[in-house]
C-alpha cells in the first residue's frame, strides 16, 4: 500500500483549461458510459470533469450515442419529455427516450465552478441510469469506498449513517479513500465485480485541485458492508440478515435514481427497478451479509476492518 506521508505520483495530466465536448467511461467489458456537451466550454463544458476523473480529450465520436448531454436551454429538444425542471436546470428526454439533456438555466452564476460540478453530476446520474437501460452492466451505487491492498471494501449506508465520518476516519488513520459518495460498481466482467471512483458535487464542493478519480483504474470489489450506528461504544462487523443486507444493497444502488425514477414510462421503471434489482442479488450472494457498526471517532477502525478481510 503507498505510503500516505509520501507524496504519490499523480495520474492524472496536468490541469489546463482545453475544451471537451465528450467523456466516456469505458467498462471493463467493452462497453461505455458517454456524456457530452455542446461545446460552449464557458457554461457547459466537460473539461473540469474530465481532468478530475484523469480521461483522455477526446472529440465526439460517431461510433458512441451520448447517454446525457449538458445544454443550453435553446439546445433543449423541441419535442421532449420533461422530467424535471427547477430555477436552476431543467432535464428533459429526447422523443426517442434514448438521450438525456441538461439544460443549466443561470447565464452568470455567483460561482460558476460551484454550479459546473452540480451540472456534471446531474448529468452523470442520468447517464448512468440510461446506460443501465439501454443494457450495460455497470451501476453508480451511494457508498464510500474503502481502498485496501486487497481492493475496495464498499459501504452502503443511508445518508446521514456517517459515510463520511468513516471515510475521514479511515484516511485519518493513514489509509486511502477518494469516493466517500458515489462509485461505479461494474459487474461486466465474468470473474469478479469492479469498483470505479466517481466525483460527485458533495465531495469537490469546496474545490477540485486536491481530489483526482481516476476513472481508467480498476478496484476489485472484496467486500461489502452495510454502514450502521454502534451501540457498543467500539466499531464491530456483525453479521446482519440476508433480507436486511439484500434491501441495503438495493436501496444504495437505486439511490441516485430515486428522485426521477417516477417520470419514466412503466415499461422504463420496470427494466430499471429489475435490472438494479439483479445487480443487489449479485452482491448480495457473493458476500456474507454482515454490517459494519461504527462510532464518530476512535483508532480501532482500520484494524477492525483489515482484520475481517484477512478472516474472511
Amino acid at each position: 500500500m503507498p505510503d500516505p506521508e509520501k507524496e504519490q505520483p499523480n495520474p492524472c495530466p496536468p490541469r489546463g483549461e482545453p475544451s471537451c465536448r465528450q467523456v466516456t467511461i469505458r467498462l471493463h467489458n467493452g462497453g461505455s458510459i458517454v456524456l457530452r456537451t455542446s461545446g460552449r466550454e464557458t457554461r457547459t463544458g466537460l473539461s473540469g470533469m474530465r481532468e478530475l476523473m484523469c480521461l483522455k480529450e477526446e472529440e465526439e465520436s460517431k461510433d458512441l450515442a451520448p447517454d446525457s448531454e449538458i445544454v443550453l436551454p435553446e439546445e433543449l429538444p423541441e419535442n421532449r419529455h420533461a422530467m424535471h425542471r427547477n430555477a436552476m436546470t431543467e432535464i428533459a428526454y429526447s422523443e426517442d427516450w434514448k438521450r438525456v439533456c441538461v439544460a443549466g438555466w443561470i447565464k452568470k452564476p455567483k460561482d460558476a465552478n460551484h454550479y459546473r460540478l452540480y451540472l456534471w453530476q446531474t448529468a452523470l446520474i442520468f447517464a448512468g441510469m440510461n446506460a443501465v437501460l439501454r443494457g450495460e452492466n455497470a451501476v453508480l451505487a451511494h457508498c464510500s469506498v474503502l481502498e485496501t491492498e486487497r481492493g475496495a471494501v464498499v459501504l452502503f449506508g443511508e445518508s446521514g449513517m456517517g459515510k463520511s465520518t468513516v471515510s475521514g476516519r479511515w484516511r485519518a488513520q493513514g489509509g486511502k479513500c477518494v469516493s466517500d459518495d458515489m462509485a461505479l460498481l461494474d459487474f461486466s466482467g465474468e470473474d469478479r465485480i469492479r469498483v470505479r471512483r466517481m466525483p460527485t458535487w458533495s465531495a469537490c464542493r469546496e474545490g477540485t485541485s486536491k481530489w483526482n478519480y481516476p476513472a481508467d483504474e480498476e478496484l476489485p470489489l472484496v467486500c461489502v458492508l452495510a454502514l450502521g450506528r454502534s451501540e457498543s461504544g467500539r466499531d464491530e462487523i456483525v453479521p446482519l440478515s440476508m433480507a436486511q443486507y439484500f434491501a441495503q444493497c438495493y436501496r444504495s444502488m437505486f439511490y441516485w435514481n430515486l428522485f426521477y425514477t417516477e417520470s419514466l414510462p412503466e415499461a422504463m421503471k420496470a427494466k430499471l427497478t429489475e435490472r438494479i434489482r439483479q445487480f443487489a442479488e449479485i452482491v448480495a450472494k457473493r458476500f456474507p451479509p454482515r454490517a459494519l457498526l461504527t462510532v464518530l471517532e476512535g483508532e480501532e477502525l482500520r484494524a477492525v476492518i483489515e482484520n475481517n478481510l484477512k478472516t474472511h
